[in-house]
């Protein structure tokens, strides 16, 4: 009998299960530390292979996904071995009785944990039938935890790029869709699409709270990336709020709201995985917009509030950048 292996053992399995459901179902928790370090490190390796640029970041959040999901597999078939290994004579061959070696030990430790079992070898009885029959239940919850986790991932990252489209396919800039929300009296066209803004990124800071693997899922398109569609709402937001002479013009209490989400949603990116930027991004330029009739303030007067908001916008270019994109840009041909 071997203490130290039951030690290992116990803590390698106990530590994967606590990070299994710290992960899955700990909504505030984020991801354990073992997921969290699984995660960052692969997404290191990536992105050292294939440079910041490189289009097959594509794949690295199913890679990240891929590998967390791995890494608790052999965290817990290893602690499981271990902890069975602290007695010679835990598990022995149905057809002579004898006991058996390590990958014979391995062998029935994984058809324990991720099937019902086998028939070739059995445990000694007593105290490791029970140990097994708590390792074959152990088994049944981490398949159905990490089935619904790869779900919720997965429809968290259709959320993130349902959202992108709805603001891209509006404009990739702020003035596009200035220009397509003024009814030439005023833009309370937009007031759905604040309100349903708002209640979109509110969700998709909860999801990257609750699943932070999000962060490692990139779109080729910036028409599909959140953080591209986040930085041209909050262009949009700058105007209607700093810029509109006539405050009637707009839904105040709309454009606050969905600042306040923003804000929300860029705290909680740069708290864990965004780094602002050292740099503050393009201003809008409203002064492209004066020929539609739009009533602004004089433009001294918009830089000036500007210059209050160049921390928020640095965050904003740092998502930006971590989602590897660049800023969207009036182009001069429109």
């Amino acid at each position: 009998m071997s203490y130290i292996y039951y030690i290992l053992g116990f803590g390698l399995t106990i530590f994967t299960i606590i990070d299994v459901i710290w992960t899955t179902l700990w909504i505030d928790g984020g991801a354990g530390p073992l997921s969290k370090r699984v995660a960052h490190g692969t997404w290191r390796i990536v992105e050292k292979v294939l440079g910041k640029k490189n289009k097959l970041l594509t794949l690295v959040g199913p890679i990240v996904l891929m590998a967390t999901l791995l890494s608790w597999v052999i965290f817990m078939w290893a602690g499981y071995t271990l902890f069975f290994a602290g007695d010679t004579g835990s598990i022995v061959d149905s057809s002579n009785m004898r006991p058996i070696g390590w990958t014979d030990r391995l062998y029935f430790t994984g058809y324990t944990i991720f099937t019902l079992g086998i028939g070739d070898f059995t445990p000694k009885p007593g105290f490791w039938q029970v140990v097994t029959a708590f390792g074959s239940g152990i088994g049944i919850l981490f398949l159905t935890l990490g089935a619904s986790y790869v779900i919720n991932v997965v429809g968290a990252v259709v959320n993130k790029r349902s959202f992108a489209r709805s603001i891209s396919g509006l404009g990739m800039t702020s003035e596009e869709i200035m220009k397509a929300g003024w009814n030439g009296k005023d833009f309370h066209q937009l007031d759905l699409l604040l309100m349903n803004a708002s209640a979109d990124i509110s969700k998709l800071t909860q999801q990257h709270q609750a699943y932070p693997l999000l962060h490692y899922y990139h779109s080729q398109t910036p028409e599909e990336a959140s953080a591209v569609g986040v930085a041209i709402l909050d262009d949009l937001m700058t105007i209607l709020h700093y810029g509109l002479k006539d405050k009637d013009s707009v839904n105040a209490v709309l454009v606050k709201e969905t600042r306040s989400s923003i804000e929300t949603y860029l705290d909680t990116l740069t708290s864990a995985f965004v780094k602002p930027s050292e740099s503050e991004p393009d201003r809008p330029d409203i002064t492209r917009l004066f020929n539609m009739g739009i009533p602004f303030v004089k433009e001294e007067e918009f830089m000036r509030d500007l210059d209050t908001l160049s921390r928020r916008r640095q965050k904003l270019l740092g998502a930006v950048y971590s989602d590897n994109h660049d800023w969207p840009t009036h182009k001069k041909n429109q």
